[in-house]
C-alpha cells in the first residue's frame, strides 16, 4: 500500500524525457494540408448544423421569409460542399 509520502517521492524521482522530430519539408507541407482540411470539414459540419437549426427555428415561428432565405444559403453550402 503506498502512503501519499511515498507516492510523491515516487513521482519526485521518475524522470521526463522530452522527445523531438524533425519533419520533412514534405512531412511539414502534408501535415498542414491534413490540418487545413480537418479545420474546412469541422467548420463545414459547424455552419451546417447552425443552419439546420435556424432553418427548424423558423419553421416552428412560421416564418417564411426567413425559411426561404435560410434554405436558399444551405442549399448554396452543400452545392460548394459536393464541389470538393
Amino acid at each position: 500500500m503506498n502512503t501519499y509520502k511515498k507516492k510523491i517521492k515516487l513521482m519526485k524521482y521518475t524522470k521526463a524525457t522530452a522527445v523531438s522530430y524533425t519533419l520533412t519539408v514534405a512531412q511539414s507541407a502534408m501535415l498542414s494540408l491534413y490540418a487545413e482540411l480537418f479545420l474546412d470539414e469541422v467548420c463545414y459540419q459547424f455552419n451546417k448544423d447552425r443552419l439546420k437549426a435556424s432553418i427548424d427555428q423558423s419553421i416552428d415561428q412560421n416564418n417564411y421569409n426567413e425559411f426561404m432565405e435560410l434554405s436558399r444559403t444551405y442549399k448554396e453550402l452543400i452545392k460548394v460542399k459536393q464541389l470538393y
